[in-house]
């Protein structure tokens, strides 16, 4: 005689296993998809701050300001993902930080680039 309660657990497992088959889902694409975003990162903070460093030596000043500009965007984004997955105040005040940063810069930007306050700003 089979029991009620293992019965259930049976037809529950084997729902869960229906549902993740018919799921989309692969986490071996996950996987890859996920280290290969990790490396795209590293790659891209190892090449940009020697590139980061080389302007600022050469005084070329508006290609750091978009640099760190381009930056902020990419943390804000890193850090919006965060905040949604694990609702982390740290991952929202760091989002509100880059965001200020990137208003700053991206001003600053637009303040050199035009030349307003030419006498002032440079």
């Amino acid at each position: 005689m089979d029991n009620p309660s293992e019965n259930n657990k049976n037809r529950q497992n084997e729902n869960l296993l229906e549902r993740f088959r018919q799921s989309n889902n692969d986490e071996g694409v996950e996987y890859a998809i996920n280290k290969g975003m990790k490396l795209g990162n590293s790659f891209t903070e190892l090449i940009g701050v020697p590139l980061l460093l080389l302007c600022t030596f050469m005084g070329q000043m508006l290609t750091v300001y978009a640099l760190l500009t381009l930056y902020s965007a990419h943390c804000i984004g890193e850090f919006l993902a965060k905040y949604r997955y694990f609702k982390q105040k740290r991952y929202l005040i760091g989002m509100i930080i880059f965001g200020v940063l990137l208003g700053c810069l991206f001003a600053a930007l637009f303040v050199r680039e035009m030349g307003f306050l030419q006498g002032w700003w440079s």
